[in-house]
């Protein structure tokens, strides 16, 4: 799907706080936006960790979006995966679909003055919007850890 030339707001993620944002969009009644995710799908910290054992680290209850709760969650403290499954689930829910542009990385925003708006340069080719809102969270980028034989720490010696 092709980008559009302007939008009211540009969303940058498609992780928790993206999808929620644009959840909020819609049941405000506004439907002029896009999600541009860089990825291949939803998901964000959930989508791109998957080492074993990684878990949501407080009660998933509490960890999950207030509108769409999840009573099926299968322990307090659920798998990544199952949490994964639950962000892909919220898009078709809430019909997140038309607004949803994958394998679109943000290469820059700039504020346009005389225009008022935002020009923002993506992966995919330009587009302008009134508000840009970055969603992408702490950890949008893997760190792998340093240890013998990988590296140096960080201020450490190999």
């Amino acid at each position: 799907m092709a980008l559009p030339q302007h939008v009211s707001v540009a969303i940058i993620g498609a992780g928790f706080s993206g999808l929620g944002a644009a959840i909020g969009l819609k049941r405000a009644g506004r439907h002029d936006f896009v999600i541009l995710e860089r990825a291949g799908d939803v998901g964000g910290t959930w989508r791109d960790n998957t080492y074993p054992g990684v878990a949501c680290d407080v009660p998933s209850q509490v960890y999950s979006f207030s509108f769409a709760k999840n009573p099926r969650w299968s322990r307090a403290f659920s798998p990544g995966p199952e949490i994964q499954s639950y962000l892909q689930h919220t898009p078709r829910e809430f019909g997140l679909g038309p607004h949803l542009h994958f394998g679109t990385e943000l290469l820059s925003p700039t504020w346009v003055p005389e225009a008022q708006n935002w020009l923002v340069e993506t992966s995919r080719g330009p587009l302008t919007a009134d508000v840009v809102g970055a969603r992408t969270g702490p950890l949008p980028d893997r760190k792998p850890p340093a240890h013998a034989g990988r590296g140096a720490a960080p201020g450490g010696d190999a």
